[in-house]
């Protein structure tokens, strides 16, 4: 690992910013399109998998390479019919342990698990189905240990989907990251909740058009992302994301390709020669079984 003066989790103002992990849209075709979360993750959505396919899907990162070279996540996510199931496990890297005179005792790896379950359905009306919005919940158990701070809590979101609004729209809104952390070293530790607005415009069943706003307590972030589809076999991806608060911006491209019941995903932020993430790779496949 390169050398980092206590890495980048042993300083006391971030023991308050762990949380930043649940920011992170862990897919790649998300994340290339503008951290499209709600387009690809948004719980509403499993009331439009209506048959009885199980879709798995696996994605492994290497994180902020320009600095680190041993930080990154795997992520693993199951989805069958209204119910998807996640496990988010991130490793910071290798990190030294020093004793207050300075004295480096040993190594650890701190690392962050987030377990979800989500569920969709349609929205009621009376009693009545509606078949154009579907409501949907996720809950997460957060574990953090950061070898001599551990702790966990349990957060959930909730998203509406408006399928094909005006015929052609798919609007969808989200609540993320509401719920209870216990603090870590006298810390409270910040929860990333916000409110999230997204749409999606499917043209021609060639072009598909990404748009997400995410709204957090001060500040806020936009992704826009666009892909082309060809045959359904092949999609090429892009996408722009901007955090104007924290001058974190990059743009990304990618590509999907469907191999009878495979589909993998590979992508590459871009950024300036500074930027911590410039150069991240992402694959993610993805099985149907």
């Amino acid at each position: 690992m390169k050398k980092i003066v206590l890495g980048l989790l042993m300083i006391g103002t971030l023991f308050g910013q762990v949380n930043s992990v649940l920011t992170i849209s862990p897919t790649t075709s998300e994340t290339i399109l503008g951290n499209q979360s709600l387009a690809f993750r948004n719980p509403a959505m499993n009331n439009l998998n209506l048959d009885s396919t199980t879709n798995i899907s696996f994605t492994n990162v290497s994180w902020l390479g320009n600095i680190v070279d041993d930080m990154g996540f795997n992520y693993i996510q199951v989805r069958n019919k209204k119910l998807d199931y996640s496990i988010l496990h991130f490793n910071y890297g290798e990190q030294k342990f020093a004793d207050e005179t300075g004295f480096v005792q040993g190594n650890f790896s701190p690392s962050t698990l987030v377990l979800g379950i989500g569920w969709g359905t349609n929205l009621l009306h009376k009693g009545e189905k509606v078949d154009s919005i579907s409501i949907g919940f996720r809950g997460k158990v957060v574990y953090h240990d950061l070898y001599l701070e551990k702790t966990e809590g349990g957060l959930f979101d909730v998203g509406l989907h408006f399928h094909k609004l005006y015929g052609m729209i798919n609007l969808d809104l989200g609540i993320s990251n509401v719920g209870m952390m216990t603090k870590m070293n006298g810390f409270e530790i910040e929860q990333p909740s916000a409110l999230n607005i997204g749409f999606h415009v499917p043209i021609k069943d060639k072009w598909n058009i990404y748009n997400q706003w995410n709204l957090y307590d001060g500040y806020h972030t936009h992704g826009q992302g666009v892909s082309y589809n060809w045959r359904n076999q092949l999609w090429v991806n892009a996408g722009y994301y901007n955090d104007v608060t924290h001058d974190l911006n990059y743009s990304s491209v990618g590509l999907d390709l469907k191999i009878d019941r495979y589909k993998i995903g590979v992508g590459v932020l871009n950024g300036s020669d500074t930027h911590p993430l410039k150069n991240t790779l992402l694959l993610t496949i993805n099985m149907e079984i």
